[in-house]
């Protein structure tokens, strides 16, 4: 693709601009991006050694020291100072092991940590069963807390018929 700026150079870097509720987006070269968003990306990209995934998305906090942490994932063997390396997390047990390191930076991109995007359809109806027991869960540990039993009750009993039908 090429830059929708000068037409000429390969397009690398995606713009997106939110004006009033209505989003652009364009596609330009390193070079007009620099002149397009007043701001040196390549001298930004080389300032960070390539792309680095904790710094390009830390808003200017300074960068903690992994290296000093040994902590790996014990089945991909993959460690922390390697994710913000390469931008990938090793497998699926990674956002376990790694959950304090991820999580600020996953909120910072998404503004939550907790999926509640799109679901497959045949999951749907399971997924929704699932996150309203779950915030019956919450509900009813309030209900005790503040001592609430009847309440507490009607919420159990509310669960228990919401996993029958689930078949849990």
């Amino acid at each position: 693709m090429l830059c929708e700026r000068c037409g000429k150079n390969t397009a690398a870097v995606r713009i997106k601009n939110n004006i009033n509720g209505s989003w652009s987006e364009n596609w330009l070269c390193p070079q007009c991006a620099n002149i397009s968003a007043n701001f040196n990306f390549l001298e930004t990209v080389n300032n960070l050694g390539g792309l680095d995934l904790f710094n390009a998305l830390s808003f200017g906090q300074p960068a903690p020291n992994y290296n000093t942490e040994r902590k790996s994932c014990p089945l991909c063997g993959t460690n922390f100072a390697q994710i913000v390396q390469y931008g990938k997390i090793g497998c699926g047990e990674c956002y376990t092991v790694f959950k304090a390191e991820l999580e600020p930076t996953v909120i910072k991109m998404h503004g939550r940590a907790k999926h509640t995007g799109k679901v497959p359809k045949n999951l749907e109806s399971k997924i929704s069963v699932k996150r309203k027991i779950e915030e019956l869960n919450i509900k009813l540990k309030r209900m005790i807390e503040v001592q609430n039993f009847e309440e507490a009750a009607l919420i159990r009993d509310e669960i228990n018929k919401l996993n029958q039908n689930q078949g849990v």
